[in-house]
């Protein structure tokens, strides 16, 4: 299984997980795209620098699912994701953190995580771009993803 890492891309993306729902916006493109459920706790990992392995190891611990079929979903969601250029592979070494606890109380209740993009309010991006800084609006948290 892959030691690979990704992070937010910083320089074109704003997001914000909001009532187990991220919620990602490509300011570059205007488009905005949303996970809920697993698909959001996949995207908190991912944006904590987490390795594939460390991802399935933590899904498979909370779900009653293959380790095989978690790789492959989640193998997906990353192709997804950098394919919309919103994460890129981290530099450097990995952080020293604490692994991610595994989600309580859903044991049975495993759904494959999808990217949902919404293009509904592209033209209007476009038409009237983010505002620089807008990385320091109330939908962020000092900062923090």
């Amino acid at each position: 299984m892959s030691d690979r890492r990704w992070t937010l891309n910083e320089t074109e993306v704003a997001a914000k997980v909001i009532d187990g729902e991220a919620i990602i916006l490509n300011l570059s493109t205007g488009l905005y795209y949303s996970l809920d459920g697993i698909g959001a706790k996949v995207w908190e990992m991912l944006v904590a620098n987490r390795s594939l392995e460390q991802i399935v190891d933590t899904l498979a611990q909370a779900y009653t699912e293959s380790a095989q079929r978690i790789e492959a979903d989640v193998e997906q969601l990353v192709s997804d994701l950098e394919g919309e250029h919103l994460i890129v592979t981290a530099n450097g070494a990995a952080p020293m953190t604490e692994a991610s606890p595994a989600p309580e109380g859903e044991a049975a209740g495993y759904v494959s995580p999808a990217l949902v993009k919404h293009t509904d309010m592209a033209d209007l991006l476009a038409l009237d771009p983010p505002m620089p800084g807008l990385m320091d609006g109330p939908w962020t948290d000092s900062g923090q993803v």
